[in-house]
């Protein structure tokens, strides 16, 4: 089967699984719809395939010649397109694990911790209780409030995170926002949630995965934009 043939049967293929998924009526054109579904050159990519496709089925003539080959590349995106639906990326699939993680404790030292963030190019921390339970999260932001708002502070070795408590949790961060997510939460569902912009204009900073999505629960890892782009994440 040459690469023509088989680009129309998984294009076929790919389509009757996202009507299946997204429970589309039969006549409505499925890739159109998930276009809407990814974003930057994901949905470009399936634009392209989709007009090739038309081009395919609607300009088929046995008395021209045969103009053009469907690239090699173009198969395997469909392919890959295609197991990432029949196999979905979950959120524990794409998250930095739990024991990947640099974590604080009330009883940290904050210098410590900031020579240790330097170290790993981390710029956000998550605390956790006594019981392993997410108490907030430091960051420089942290920080510079903290400073901003006690008069006379000053930051030395003996300054732990417990002395940030009024500024950890993630209901008091300014301009920034945190979600816990259950681990089974689809891809696209989790890009959507980085696209989608807040009315109180706080930018989505980091997901925390759970198993059930509560605030309550131990956290199991964390998500941010860039763990979406360096995976190269094809939503399904």
């Amino acid at each position: 089967m040459d690469n023509n043939n088989l680009f129309e049967r998984l294009y076929n293929e790919l389509e009757d699984l996202l009507r299946i998924k997204f429970k589309l009526p039969s006549n409505a054109s499925a890739v159109y719809f998930y276009e809407s579904k990814v974003t930057g050159d994901q949905a470009k990519n399936f634009r392209m395939l989709r007009e090739l496709r038309n081009y395919i089925v609607h300009d088929k003539r046995i008395d021209t010649i045969d103009a053009f080959r469907v690239t090699d590349e173009a198969i395997e995106f469909l392919k890959k397109a295609i197991d990432r639906i029949q196999r979905p990326v979950r959120a524990i699939d794409v998250c930095v694990l739990k024991n990947q993680l640099l974590f604080a404790r009330k009883n940290t030292p904050v210098i410590a911790l900031m020579k240790s963030m330097l170290e790993r190019n981390i710029s956000h921390v998550p605390v956790l209780d006594d019981f392993g339970i997410l108490y907030g999260v430091y960051s420089g932001a942290t920080l510079f409030l903290y400073l901003t708002k006690m008069e006379k502070s000053t930051i030395d070795n003996h300054t732990l995170i417990e002395d940030f408590k009024d500024y950890l949790p993630i209901n008091q961060h300014v301009g920034e926002r945190y979600w816990f997510i259950h681990r089974t939460l689809p891809i696209e569902e989790i890009i959507a949630l980085f696209g989608k912009t807040s009315e109180d204009g706080k930018k989505l900073k980091m997901l925390f995965v759970t198993e059930n999505g509560k605030a309550s629960e131990k956290i199991l890892g964390l998500i941010t934009p860039w763990n979406i782009l360096d995976n190269d994440v094809v939503a399904a």
